[in-house]
């Protein structure tokens, strides 16, 4: 948003959200919905995985994200009867 020269208020506008939640989804103290993570992402030109990347990044800097080899995933078992 601010790359684009955005404010909270001219994007708030534009999605059809209040200018507090776009505030707090910013700050990280809401979460939004993919489909509102989607909307914004599109109001902005952005990829929505760029969008959830740089997001993680500016709420969580420090954060590294892991994931488990593919052999210890979790698998659905079938269920005994």
């Amino acid at each position: 948003r601010e790359k684009k020269g955005l404010s909270q208020m001219d994007l708030a506008v534009a999605a059809g959200y209040s200018l507090r939640y776009v505030g707090d989804v910013e700050r990280g103290t809401k979460s939004a919905t993919m489909r509102t993570m989607n909307d914004l992402a599109t109001l902005l030109d952005v990829n929505l995985g760029s969008l959830i990347v740089e997001a993680e990044k500016r709420l969580a800097p420090d954060a590294k994200i892991r994931t488990l080899p593919s052999s210890r995933r979790a698998r659905k078992q079938p269920r005994s009867r």
